[in-house]
């Protein structure tokens, strides 16, 4: 892709009432027909998030006299066309009025925040439905969970690109800083390891030292992985499926833990480990039907 990203500031509310959100599911003549998504859309010039929100509200949901809470989550989409979207999401408790499908939607329906991924969302909204449970109730969730579930987003981007299914995040204080998915395929270069692409990005945002920072990874490192992971400082790796060709993080070698270096990082294997290797061995199954194919 060439050129700069282009970039818009979409936000979006999280309707909150008695423990559950709302979603609305949009009309048959507006892109993405009948997907669920949560209401709001996109920035207009000279408009604050919370102006926008509010204007969306009146015209998607007939609600007015809204206040917008605090911003819940924040992310960024880079489509091929390079376009992106900067999502963010908001509290909303407090309205007035009853919420009323309006123009563009075709239903409305209230949520369970754990029941969010039944649902077939818009893309830009599946991180969020993920993280949702953990912010309301950090106390009931397991956080690396919660984001090894973001790193199998990526990875399941990375087998839609034609690439081997693994993907990784970057978090520090509860925040995603940077993330990365396989790109060897796309890059032609051996090094474009998911690992990799969200060290570097997260190096270019906080320097070559990611203290305090925690990597999920849907694979375990291979040596070269494993090796950025001790020289940048991450104090912490938690990763899926174990990788018994070339895992250095235990299976095979176990660099970022081994004493003769002069940085060990604390590991937590096994996190969502079957849905990992069930993807791996997803795409691997078609890549050899594929080829098988081509033979004959």
């Amino acid at each position: 892709m060439s050129g700069a990203v282009v970039w818009r500031e979409v936000v979006a509310a999280v309707i909150l009432c008695d423990g559950q959100v709302m979603l609305c599911q949009r009309a048959e003549d507006v892109p993405y027909p009948l997907q669920w998504e949560f209401p709001g859309g996109k920035v207009e010039e000279g408009e604050s998030h919370e102006q926008a929100l509010q204007r969306e509200l009146s015209e998607e949901l007939g609600l007015t006299h809204v206040r917008v809470g605090r911003r819940l989550w924040s992310s960024e989409a880079l489509y091929p066309d390079g376009k992106g979207f900067r999502l963010h999401f908001y509290a909303v408790e407090d309205y007035s009025g009853i919420p009323t499908a309006r123009s563009g939607i075709a239903a409305l329906r209230w949520v369970k925040p754990e029941e969010l991924l039944q649902y077939e969302v818009l893309e830009g909204d599946r991180e969020f439905c993920i993280v949702l449970p953990w912010l309301l109730h950090p106390e009931r969730v397991d956080a690396d969970e919660v984001f090894m579930r973001v790193a199998l987003l990526e990875a399941q981007r990375a087998a839609a690109e034609g690439e081997v299914p693994v993907g990784a995040v970057l978090v520090r204080s509860g925040e995603i800083v940077a993330r990365g998915r396989n790109a060897v395929e796309r890059g032609a270069d051996a090094t474009l390891h998911a690992e990799l692409i969200a060290i570097r990005q997260a190096s270019a945002k906080l320097g070559r030292r990611l203290l305090e920072c925690t990597l999920y990874v849907t694979l375990e490192p291979c040596p070269m992985c494993a090796g950025a992971i001790v020289w940048s400082r991450i104090p912490r790796l938690v990763f899926a499926a174990s990788d018994p060709r070339a895992g250095a993080c235990g299976t095979l070698y176990n660099i970022v833990q081994d004493e003769r270096l002069n940085h060990r990082c604390q590991v937590r294997s096994g996190v969502l480990a079957e849905e990992s290797a069930a993807l791996l061995r997803s795409f691997f199954q078609r890549l050899r039907a594929d080829e098988s194919g081509m033979e004959a």
